[in-house]
This record gives C-alpha cells, sequence and structure tokens, in this order.
C-alpha cells in the first residue's frame, strides 16, 4: 500500500495556495455552522482549503466513516471525543482566548471524499490528520502532514487534548458533558452493595464460613486482577474493537492496547486453568474407581493443555515475539 504521507505530500506540489485569509475565513465559516465548532468538509473544500503548499493556520482533520450503513463503532467514538475537544476550542476563542492560534477542526466522510480515499490506499479508519501551518506566527519547523496515532489514551478527550496541547504548545480543554447517567448508575451499584454488606453482616456469621468459600474468593480477585481489570478500568478502553466492513473483533493486535472483553476471555481461561488443576490434585485421586478416574484425568490433562495452549496463541497475537506456544498457533 503507497505511503499515506507520500501521497499527501505529493497532492501538496501539486495544488496551488489559495489566499489565506481567504481560506481560513470560509472553513470557520463551515465549522460555524456545527454546533460543536467542527467543519464538515467535502473532497473540494478539503483540496481546497486544507491541502494546500502554504497557509498560515493548522487543520486538525478525522477521517472517518460515520454513515449507519458503514457500522464503525470506533468513528462513532472519535468523532465523539473529537467534538469534545473542539467544542471546548470553540469555547475558549469564543471568550477571547488570548492565544490566537489559528487551528480548526474538521471531519471529512468517506461518503464525501470517497475518490481521495481510494487513491491514498486508506482502509482503515478512523484516522487523525494533522496539517500544520507553513508559515506565519503560528508556523511549524516542519510542516509536513502528519497522523497522530489514535490509541487508548488519545481516544479519550483528555488525552486527545493533551496529545494536540503537546503537538501545538497550546493548552487545549475539553468540553465533556456530565454523564448524569452514569453518576446515578455508580450510585445505584454503591448503595446497593453497601445494602447487600448490611445484609451479610446482619444475617451471617463470616466465622463460620467454610475456607473453601474464602478460597473461591481468593482466586476470583486474583483472576480478575491478574486478566487486566484495573487496566481496562483505568483507561476505560472500548468493549470490543471493529473493522471497517462492521466485523467484531475481540483482541487487540498490541500489546499496549486491549479492548474490555479481553479481560473477561483472559480471566475465564484462567479460571478454566485453575479448575483443573484443583480438580486434578483435591477431587479426581478420591475416584474410587480406576477406569472412571483414568478416564476423568484424561479429560481434565486434555481441557487444562487447551486452555493454556489457548492463551499462549492470544499472547503470540499480540507480542509477535512471544517464544513460546503448546499446540495451537
Amino acid at each position: 500500500m503507497p505511503s499515506l504521507f507520500l501521497l499527501v505530500i505529493t497532492l501538496l506540489l501539486t495544488i496551488p495556495s489559495p489566499a489565506h485569509a481567504q481560506s481560513f475565513s470560509q472553513l470557520k465559516k463551515h465549522a460555524s455552522k456545527d454546533a460543536d465548532g467542527l467543519a464538515q468538509l467535502d473532497l473540494k473544500l478539503f483540496m481546497k482549503h486544507v491541502v494546500a503548499e502554504t497557509k498560515d493556520y493548522s487543520v486538525i482533520v478525522q477521517l472517518t466513516a460515520l454513515a449507519p450503513k458503514y457500522k464503525c463503532g470506533p468513528c462513532k467514538a472519535i468523532d465523539t471525543t473529537l467534538r469534545s475537544v473542539s467544542r471546548g476550542w470553540k469555547k475558549q476563542q469564543n471568550k477571547g482566548g488570548k492565544d490566537g492560534h489559528q487551528i480548526i477542526f474538521a471531519s471529512l466522510d468517506v461518503e464525501d471524499g470517497e475518490e481521495l480515499f481510494r487513491k491514498m490506499g486508506i482502509d482503515n479508519i478512523p484516522r487523525f490528520m494533522i496539517f500544520p501551518a507553513s508559515q506565519g506566527p503560528d508556523k511549524f519547523d516542519n510542516a509536513s502532514p502528519r497522523e497522530m496515532k489514535l490509541n487508548t489514551k488519545t481516544s479519550q478527550p483528555e488525552g486527545m487534548a493533551q496529545k494536540l496541547g503537546e503537538l501545538f504548545d497550546v493548552e487545549f480543554k475539553p468540553d465533556i458533558p456530565v454523564d448524569y447517567l452514569k453518576y446515578l448508575t455508580n450510585g445505584a451499584v454503591l448503595i446497593a452493595a453497601a445494602y447487600a454488606v448490611f445484609l451479610v453482616y446482619m444475617n451471617i456469621d463470616l466465622k463460620r464460613l467454610g475456607r473453601n468459600i474464602w478460597a473461591i474468593a481468593t482466586i476470583l480477585f486474583v483472576l480478575l486482577m491478574s486478566s487486566g481489570f484495573m487496566w481496562s478500568r483505568i483507561n476505560t478502553p472500548p468493549y470490543v474493537g471493529q473493522t471497517r466492513s462492521g466485523d467484531v473483533v475481540l483482541f487487540a493486535p498490541t500489546n499496549n492496547q486491549q479492548y474490555g472483553v479481553e479481560t473477561q476471555i483472559v480471566a475465564a481461561t484462567y479460571a478454566v486453568c485453575a479448575l483443573c488443576i484443583v480438580a486434578l490434585v483435591r477431587h479426581v485421586p478420591r475416584i474410587p474407581n480406576v477406569d472412571q478416574r483414568n478416564f476423568v484425568t484424561f479429560m481434565f490433562v486434555i481441557a487444562l493443555i487447551m486452555s493454556f495452549s489457548y492463551l499462549n496463541s492470544v499472547f503470540r497475537m499480540k507480542m509477535p515475539g512471544y517464544p513460546y506456544k503448546m499446540l495451537l498457533p
């Protein structure tokens, strides 16, 4: 696949520069039509006002596919994040922001720029492109277009604002709506948990609980913590991934990112391995019939090997350099 940046730079060299003030004014006019200050581009606007040899303003563009027919969950999530940052920037400027930076947030949908997407070989979206100013007070030393990688951090408003702030040396303050439903849900869960603890305290003598109950609770806690649960809680990744064609992806392809469902799959697989070992050590030896004991042993060993092989295949998929494998590739 041809390099996205080489193709963009090639386009830069073949497009005449429009009047800077007029271009910025027109982009700002389009942005003002959107409640969040996000200019909706088509191919003509993109080529005329974003891709230019020289300009004294910067444009932050998402390349996306928001039409329902594409079923692009990540596109909708990134669009929401970008709108939070764009809305915050709009409010900063409306309040007379003293930085004076000329920055436009924009969006180009595949529906409006299909030819460009095809020529650039863009088959993985959403993409996040930055076209820096090449002259004027806000010019970049290297004004070549660049792509900002979207990861777990930059997919959140605060992370995206921080990354853009480092790039432009400007403080971006994302405008994040208050999620009242989240607070209500968390409050209800907290009250329910407190009530459950109260009922246990009033009706159950914890000292009489068998050690097996405590052992199971401890194992469940260990499985939860060792499966990546805390990482997911801190970084709040999407529950599942999604390809451009709408197919669900359960595992992120790198070891520095994961989807929420990975925690549950890994924890369940760890639980199966633990169950097999406990059964083999404590319960199988008590089976009096030799043939039955041998058969059950064989079944648990097979289950343990297959579960552990699956874990190894997951690790190898996320980390190609992982040196160990069993049965499964």
